[in-house]
């Protein structure tokens, strides 16, 4: 995507949407940053995770509790990438920052249909997934319905990846601009993402003698390094050279 800044400001810049390859092995040093993030405020990533654990927790037991918890998933992701960039920026940062978005109404109408497109995207794979849970009851599991919710599922996941990212830090307003931008991120960085979902198996796995408590602490973690990966797909660069070009 290329804007331009157009005769009004005297071509004094020009800015370029670009998705950029990491290294094949950059997720390693995703998961060093995020737990040197991590510790500089344990106690409020554990308890934001918490409230989110609740939250998806709510959201199961009734379809209305389950579409509110949708539509406030954008915000709280937002909330949480949000206090990251604090901790990076050597900001104070609380747990009740994870609901801060919610307050900006800049972001308020994106977030809302983004997230009532991932909801829409998600009806056929739900239906499908009864359908496998079904068939594996009665043995009768079928490879090629197997096959499909996986490939579904994973095209589903690369379209929203970093949607709300885009959205919220790039201030990105078109839908399709966005799960474009998304979708192609993950694309051309899809070993290192492969080796970032390896290694936080491998992670949630070392959870296991503590009988998964440790996830309390993996899984802030986890999510700190993800959107890590936003910010090295994604990194704004200033450039000396070709009129000042902006990279994102």
């Amino acid at each position: 995507m290329l804007l331009t800044s157009g005769e009004d400001v005297d071509k004094q810049f020009r800015v370029k949407l670009i998705v950029r390859r990491a290294p094949v092995l950059a997720s390693i040093n995703w998961l060093k940053q995020a737990w040197a993030i991590f510790i500089k405020a344990p106690l409020n990533w554990v308890l934001m995770f918490i409230i989110l654990g609740a939250i998806a927790l709510l959201g199961q037991i009734h379809p209305f509790t389950a579409v509110i918890g949708i539509l406030l998933n954008p915000f709280l992701t937002a909330g949480m990438y949000k206090s990251v960039v604090a901790i990076q920026n050597q900001q104070t940062m609380q747990f009740t920052g994870l609901f801060s978005p919610l307050k900006e109404t800049g972001c308020r109408a994106v977030f809302i249909r983004l997230a009532g497109l991932n909801m829409l995207a998600s009806i056929p794979l739900s239906s499908l997934a009864v359908v496998l849970m079904q068939q594996q009851q009665d043995n009768n599991l079928q490879m090629p319905l197997v096959l499909l919710f996986v490939m579904g599922f994973v095209l589903v996941w690369m379209i929203f990846a970093y949607a709300v990212a885009i959205a919220y830090f790039l201030k990105e307003r078109r839908l399709l601009a966005i799960m474009q931008a998304s979708f192609v991120a993950c694309w051309r960085n899809i070993i290192p993402l492969m080796v970032f979902l390896l290694l936080s198996l491998v992670l949630i796995m070392l959870t296991m003698p503590t009988y998964f408590i440790g996830l309390l602490v993996v899984v802030p973690v986890l999510n700190i390094a993800f959107f890590l990966s936003f910010n090295e797909f994604f990194a704004l660069q200033v450039k000396a050279t070709d009129d000042a070009v902006l990279e994102v």
